[in-house]
């Protein structure tokens, strides 16, 4: 739908024109009258009446500024002021008085934005459609509601059914095995967080939104997630809030929420309308009988809000297709209608919804906050316990679980991982013992206790089929994404027939028996989509593949000598990664000693390799073991030692890689002594070895800020921080003097030198150019400096003044004051696209989101001036887009640093909008010098930048030195 349009869900926007247009008729009025027509303003009916209005002026507002004809609407908010305002004789003048405030007020806003807005003309074609649609459901409704007296016995069905909806819906029930309690929402429940999903010309914004702000600006939303995401939930929750009318973002009086897969045969007979399936929705579960017409006066005046939850379960792919566009087809009848369609990401392209219909947006995965949040509400449940033992379990829950950070981004895993830490106080310290109790949770245990079983004839042999099965289908890549009923059929058939079953035909049916068994179970192996001819059978998690497949391979290869012989050649390579630590674990407790046997064969492979590559692999590998098992005392000392050795080797002006330590900064705590020893001891005997060179100063300045990849790791304990600080601490003192060394050749180690305050700005940058204070450059990036533009901006939340970080506050405060004075006197332009690529900008300032003002409260005017390149090269990108219209996107995002110089630039390619901007230049108190530079940069008569030569931009002086 067309921005214009839109704004007319702005409750901003209904409220302004609410106020003016009561405002001109309230003295003309009984005070009956009044009170009718504010409600009626502020009704959804109003609402939908404008929302028509706007999309048929927008949708007349093209090239060829066709001319539409809106008699039908007006008929409609004729009728409906006829039915609200108990005063006949004034309801002409009211019905008039209000078209004329509504139509100029839409027509203010078309022609504000007109031709703004970009469209295809497959676009533009289907915004003409669907303009037409609301003509068409404007004359229906006008027809329907002149045959009315009264709308009184739709507003009491309205209001019952709301009710209803409110008491069925208005608990959640616990989603962990072992219970089928419900609590109320606000007892459990997380507001999730959503991401828009770009269509093919769109630029991914990566900025997460609540519900209410997305439904607030988009008329209808495909909401796509992962099973176990909280789709379902999510949709329950909503219908709950909007029925007891606590979601302000929608003007929806009620919800109408319709199970997809509660109606496979009815769709399949295709005997029903839509209307008539919601009327059975209000008799079957809500127990209420609609009146006559009840159903299409809510859907025609955008009363109702229809949520269609799990589009991906109707599993028939030709079904879906028909659903979907047995939908559209219901969009078109009542586009007035808010609708939120619900399905997983997993096969929804195989029949998606009309992208020109409907908006797509994906549900987040959980961050840090919220997973403490729901530990915090989940523990808090236990009533057996003591209060402030709850907010303890929940707490050690959080930092124990931080390992497995990637699994409980997942609601669904995350309550089982709770279930899990509640009966047995700890999260297993490994992945296979975790992903093994998830799995009979899930697997073996989660039917049977919300009473469905399920007999199958093998049940002896379910594990060990899904090893087979999950091994199978993890080495053929293409088979990841599913199996076909017939490939999964006739490999369960082999595998029982070897196993359990010595009768061919008698195997399969158990196999058929068994795919039945997964179909629409969104557990560990389910119904994924379906490709053209039947449904597709894969592990709705990875996690489970990849377990199983491990499993398999121990079972198949049960000794260190075997299982290294097959992953050998994988490890070097860096693949099946996760696969191959997790066998390392299942042999490590299976066999004795069969883990520190396995890595010494680890080890012995990188003596055995003359591609340094595949040694880095191979030594990263044994690294990261060192998180989960612990080895003899050697084979630590061998990895630290290689780890060390191949990371110098590594080393280059433009290619590094210390993965390999970095991950050795996170072992276990078993390991923590033993490791911090030998890194410590490799790191110095190794730098020892390059006094002079290059490769010397940038492992100096790696190690110098060695700590930076604990303290940034948030699942370390306290005592490893502790312990890398000190060997931090320790390296620093070696290794300051050796940087020093390097000052008049190197720009990275005089950076360094100006930060500390040994270097001044004016020599760094007399010397090395004022470029490479912008510059990207990925060794040093690893190594600890970022581009000077980052340093900038980051020195307010990643200042620690007792470490000594290069990003301390008070040491930096300085060199942005040198940078204000000598900027405006460096030759330009400054920096070109070679330092700040063009593919980096966005990301650049959405990251810098550092204050204006520094914690003194001093204006950072160095900073300001830094990032001016970075909206000139944007300008450059966007200059069109930005011209045309005051509504850029990123000038959305927040951070105060980040929103000045996205208004600066957008100012210096829009002449219109320079008064505004250069009011919050004076408003920043600027010295007069650095003020002057950044108002002649708004105005287009500095350049700092070297655009590419196809950017041109109007008002941008050529040459300027």
């Amino acid at each position: 739908m067309s921005s214009v349009a839109l704004r007319w869900k702005n409750r901003k926007t209904r409220k302004a024109l609410s106020e003016s247009t009561y405002s001109a008729l309230q003295p003309h009025l009984t005070p009956e009258s009044a009170r009718q027509v504010a409600d009626f303003l502020e009704s959804a009916d109003f609402q939908a009446v404008a929302l028509s209005v706007a999309t048929q002026t927008y949708a007349s507002a093209g090239p060829k500024n066709e001319k539409r004809e809106l008699s039908a609407t007006f008929d409609r908010l004729q009728q409906l002021v006829t039915l609200r305002v108990s005063d006949a004789n004034a309801a002409q003048e009211i019905s008039q008085a209000l078209w004329n405030a509504l139509t100029e007020k839409v027509m203010s806003h078309v022609e504000q934005v007109k031709g703004a807005d970009s469209f295809s003309p497959e676009s533009r074609a289907s915004m003409l459609k669907i303009a037409a649609c609301y003509a068409a459901a404007d004359a229906k409704s006008a027809e329907q509601l002149g045959e009315l007296t009264s709308l009184s016995a739709y507003h009491d069905f309205e209001v019952e059914l709301a009710d209803q909806i409110k008491n069925l819906h208005s608990t959640m029930r616990l989603p962990h095995a072992g219970t089928t309690r419900k609590v109320p929402y606000s007892k459990l429940f997380v507001e999730p967080k959503l991401r828009n999903v770009p269509s093919k010309n769109e630029h991914d914004d990566g900025i997460v939104r609540d519900l209410d702000e997305v439904i607030a600006n988009t008329h209808r939303v495909i909401i796509l997630g992962d099973p176990g995401g909280g789709k379902s939930t999510l949709s329950l929750k909503l219908a709950y809030d909007i029925s007891r009318s606590s979601f302000p973002a929608s003007t929806a009086r009620v919800p109408l929420l319709f199970i997809l897969r509660d109606y496979v045969e009815s769709f399949k007979a295709s005997k029903d309308s839509m209307v008539t399936f919601l009327e059975s929705i209000c008799r079957n579960p809500y127990n209420i009988e609609p009146p006559n017409g009840a159903i299409e006066y809510l859907l025609g005046s955008g009363r109702a809000l229809v949520i269609f939850d799990g589009l991906d379960e109707l599993t028939d792919t030709s079904l879906r297709r028909k659903v979907v566009e047995f939908v559209e087809s219901f969009v078109y009848r009542y586009p007035s209608v808010p609708v939120i369609v619900t399905s997983r990401r997993v096969g929804y392209n195989e029949a998606p919804l009309d992208e020109s219909l409907f908006s797509a947006v994906t549900l987040a995965d959980l961050s840090e906050s919220q997973v403490a949040t729901y530990a915090e509400k989940w523990f808090s449940l236990d009533q057996s316990i003591e209060r402030k033992r709850r907010t303890e379990l929940a707490a050690s829950f959080v930092r124990e679980s931080r390992f497995v950070d990637d699994l409980r981004k997942n609601p669904l895993m995350l309550s089982l991982m709770c279930g899990i830490y509640a009966s047995e106080h700890y999260i297993p310290s490994n992945r296979p013992d975790l992903y093994q109790k998830c799995a009979q949770l899930l697997f073996e245990r989660w039917d049977k206790q919300r009473g469905i079983v399920i007999p199958l004839p093998f049940n002896a042999h379910v594990r060990q089929a899904l090893n087979a099965l999950a091994l199978r289908m993890y080495t053929e890549p293409k088979a990841q994404k599913g199996l076909t009923r017939t490939r999964l059929v006739s490999f369960m058939t082999q595998f029982l027939v070897e196993k359990r079953f010595d009768d061919e035909a008698v195997a399969e049916d158990a196999a058929n028996q068994f795919v039945d068994f997964c179909t629409g179970r969104a557990w560990v192996l389910t119904d994924m989509g379906a490709d053209t001819h039947q449904s597709l059978y894969a592990f709705t998690h990875r996690t489970f593949l990849e377990y199983f497949a491990a499993t398999q391979l121990v079972r198949k290869n049960h000794t260190p000598e075997k299982l290294f012989d097959v992953l050998h050649a994988r490890i070097s390579a860096q693949e099946w990664e996760v696969v191959a630590q997790l066998a390392l674990q299942i042999l490590s407790q299976n066999v004795d000693d069969g883990g520190d046997d396995f890595l010494e064969m680890v080890l012995a492979a990188i003596q055995d390799t003359d591609s340094l590559s595949k040694k880095i692999n191979l030594v990263t590998f044994a690294a990261r073991s060192l998180g989960f098992m612990v080895p003899r005392p050697q084979i630590i000392q061998d990895i630290c030692n290689q780890a060390v050795t191949l990371s110098l080797d590594s080393m280059s002006e433009d290619k590094y890689n210390f993965e390999s330590i970095s991950i050795l900064i996170e072992c276990s705590p078993e390991n923590l002594d033993m490791v911090s020893k030998n890194l410590k001891s490799a790191l110095q005997f190794s730098v020892s070895s390059y006094p002079e060179s290059d490769k010397s100063l940038l492992a100096s300045l790696f190690f110098y800020d060695l700590s930076r990849y604990a303290s940034y790791r948030s699942h370390l304990s306290t005592k490893s921080v502790e312990v890398w600080n000190k060997v931090q601490s320790e390296l620093r003192e070696e290794q300051s003097p050796l940087i020093s060394r390097h000052y008049e050749s190197s720009f990275w180690a005089a950076r360094m030198g100006a930060v500390k305050g040994d270097v001044a700005m004016s020599e760094l940058v007399q010397r090395f150019g004022a470029s490479p204070l912008w510059a990207f450059h990925n060794a040093y990036w690893t190594a600890g400096m970022p581009p000077f533009l980052f340093h900038a901006s980051f020195i307010d939340r990643r200042g620690n003044a007792e470490t000594g970080d290069v990003f301390e506050d008070a040491v930096s405060d300085h060199c942005l004051a040198e940078l204000a004075e000598l900027l405006p006197q460096v030759a330009r332009p400054w920096v070109s696209e070679r330092e700040l690529p063009s593919h980096l900008l966005f990301s650049v300032l959405h990251a810098c989101d550092g204050q204006i003002s520094s914690k003194s409260g001093a204006v950072k005017e160095g900073a300001l001036l830094m990032f001016l390149p970075v909206g000139e090269f944007l300008a450059g990108q966007v200059g069109e887009r930005w011209r045309q219209s005051e509504h850029s996107p990123s000038a959305r995002t927040g951070g105060s640093m980040r929103r000045v110089v996205i208004k600066w630039a957008m100012a210096r390619v829009n002449p219109d909008l320079r008064p505004s901007a250069l009011a919050t230049l004076r408003g920043l108190n600027l010295s007069p010098e650095v003020s002057e530079f950044i108002t002649k940069w708004i105005k287009g008569d500095v350049q700092t930048a070297e655009l590419p030569a196809s950017t041109e931009l109007p008002g941008t002086s050529e040459g300027d030195a």
